[in-house]
């Protein structure tokens, strides 16, 4: 019999989870220490880790875990562990949930295209303020039959996004890192998801052709992960050659987005409105102007909850484990090179 491989868990985690590990194989041995901090680990258990699964908060240096091969987090973005020390040797395997948020992201996404067609925000203030308008015709929809969606980032959520929109009758753009070799590493697909065959967009363009991409789109939600090279990726220059009223919907990472320019393109009309889930600083402080800006829907990252989150995060976990153990390739493994 192969030896055993030491399981450490530092989240919460109920006891069915748990059980799921432990029945993958007899040669797993599964401890749960839930923690905040690395110190919250007795130093004979760090010796003795071989798989690790955590937050992403919970990392030890790599004497203190020697014998530590591969980390599994709870998120699908890694750009806060791209300095870590752990993985300076690349000689540990990082993999993420990506994946698993892709139904409830696409779908928030639509709900904000929704609220936009539909004048929604207009509405709400309207009944805050108790007033019937006399000039309803104001308030005819901007269908989104025939809308132009412009995805930034074509990964899992982009995939399952665009599969929605096309239901809709939208027109799907989108932009990916390499749009000449769109296959990446192997990664987590919930069954009946997303676009398998590649065939929801009608358009795919590399990143450098963003420009051209949002000249033609009603809509841009930007999904890409946030990397040296996607830092303020949608800035002044991109916001001016938008088509003129189209909706931004930020649900990747806050610094992907010029908030100043997002700011100014919504005071001056450019954009007719944008929804924002993440932002540079998080919480946005008190002070940050983008709360007063118009046309501006505020939500504090939340556009990735669901309410089986873990249950859902140990499906990868799960799959990856047996993968571990018969020697496969795992999902999800993060690309160092890319940054996620």
């Amino acid at each position: 019999m192969d030896d055993k491989v030491t399981v450490l868990v530092t989240l919460h985690a109920d006891e069915s989870l748990l059980q799921r590990l432990r029945d993958v194989s007899p040669r797993l041995e599964v401890i749960h220490r839930p923690a905040q901090t690395v110190a919250e680990i007795p130093p004979d258990v760090w010796q003795e880790v071989e798989v690790l699964l955590t937050w992403g908060d919970v990392l030890p240096d790599r004497e203190m875990a020697p014998n530590l091969r591969w980390v599994q987090v709870t998120s699908a973005g890694v750009d806060r562990l791209l300095g870590n020390p752990l993985f300076e040797q690349r000689d540990v395997l990082l993999t993420t949930t990506s994946g698993i948020h892709a139904v409830t992201m696409a779908e928030y996404a639509l709900g904000m295209m929704l609220a936009f067609a539909h004048h929604l925000p207009r509405f709400m203030a309207l009944q805050q303020a108790r007033e019937w308008p006399r000039q309803r015709e104001a308030f005819t929809p901007r269908l989104l039959r025939g809308a132009t969606l412009g995805i930034v980032g074509y990964g899992s959520i982009g995939r399952e996004l665009a599969r929605l929109a096309r239901a809709f009758g939208m027109q799907v753009l989108a932009t990916k890192r390499d749009a000449m070799h769109p296959a990446s590493l192997p990664e987590y697909v919930e069954p009946g998801t997303g676009d398998p065959d590649g065939v929801m967009c009608h358009r795919l363009y590399p990143s450098q052709a963003l420009k051209s991409m949002v000249r033609e789109c009603d809509y841009v939600v930007v999904l890409a992960p946030l990397t040296p090279e996607t830092v303020n990726m949608v800035n002044a220059e991109v916001l001016n050659a938008v088509k003129p009223g189209a909706v931004l919907i930020n649900l990747a990472r806050g610094g992907i987005v010029d908030e100043a320019a997002l700011l100014a393109a919504l005071k001056s009309g450019l954009l007719g409105g944008a929804a924002c889930d993440v932002f540079a600083e998080e919480p946005l402080p008190e002070e940050s102007p983008l709360w007063d800006a118009p046309n501006l829907i505020i939500s504090p990252h939340v556009a990735g909850m669901m309410p089986d989150y873990m249950d859902r995060a140990a499906d990868v976990f799960v799959e990856n484990l047996r993968r571990y153990l018969a020697h496969q390739q795992l999902l999800n493994v993060v690309d160092w090179e890319r940054g996620y």
